[in-house]
C-alpha cells in the first residue's frame, strides 16, 4: 500500500509539472479573425451605365429596310472591388515586435450587380417589321456588363483605394491582436505572390 502511494504520489507531482510547463506567461497571438477583416475591406463602387442596342439595317426585303434597330436604356450597377483573402498571408511577430502582411492587388470580386429599380425606360427607334424584344436587351445588358467590370478592373485609383482600404483594416486588426495581448507590433506590408 505504501509503495502504491508512493507512485500515486509521483504521478500526481508529474502530471502537474507537465501540464504547468505547458504555461507560460506569454500568449502567441491568433491572427485567424484576418479573412472576416480582408472581407470587410470590400468596396462598393456605384456606377451609372447607359446598355445600348444598335443594328445598321443591313437586312433589307424587297428594298425595304427592315433590320434596323437602336435602342438604349440606363441603369445603375454595383462592383465590389477587394483583395482576394485567399493570398493574403500574416506572419508572426519577429523579435522586434514586426509583423508582415503579404496583401495581393485589388481585384473586382464577382459580377457587378444590377440595381432593378435604377432601369429606366426603353427608348427605341427601329425599322419596319423590326422589333427590340428581350433577348436583345438582356445580351446588350450583358455586354454593358462586361464593358463596366472592365472599367473598373482599368481603374488604378479605385483598384489602389481598395488596397490601401485592405492594408489599413489588416494592419489595425494585427494592431489590436497585439494590445490585447499587452504587446505593441509593427505592421510592414509586402505585395502577395
Amino acid at each position: 500500500m505504501k509503495a502504491s502511494k508512493i507512485i500515486a504520489l509521483l504521478l500526481a507531482g508529474c502530471m502537474a509539472t507537465f501540464c504547468l510547463s505547458a504555461c507560460t506567461d506569454e500568449k502567441a497571438p491568433d491572427f485567424s479573425g484576418y479573412e472576416r477583416i480582408a472581407e470587410l475591406a470590400t468596396l462598393k463602387c456605384t456606377f451609372h451605365n447607359v446598355v445600348e442596342i444598335y443594328n445598321d439595317g443591313t437586312d433589307i426585303l424587297f428594298g425595304i429596310n427592315v433590320g434596323y434597330k437602336k435602342a438604349w436604356f440606363e441603369y445603375d450597377g454595383i462592383i465590389n472591388l477587394g483583395v482576394d483573402v485567399k493570398k493574403v498571408e500574416i506572419s508572426d511577430p519577429d523579435a522586434n515586435g514586426v509583423v508582415t502582411i503579404a496583401v495581393p492587388d485589388a481585384q473586382v470580386l464577382g459580377l457587378p450587380d444590377v440595381d432593378g429599380s435604377s432601369l429606366s425606360d426603353i427608348y427605341q427607334d427601329t425599322g419596319l417589321f423590326t422589333e427590340i424584344d428581350k433577348v436583345d436587351q438582356l445580351e446588350a445588358l450583358k455586354t454593358a456588363q462586361e464593358e463596366m467590370r472592365k472599367s473598373a478592373e482599368n481603374d488604378a485609383d479605385l483598384m489602389l483605394q481598395a488596397k490601401d482600404r485592405a492594408e489599413t483594416l489588416l494592419g489595425q486588426y494585427v494592431q489590436n491582436v497585439g494590445q490585447s495581448l499587452g504587446k505593441v507590433y509593427e505592421v510592414k506590408f509586402v505585395d502577395a505572390k
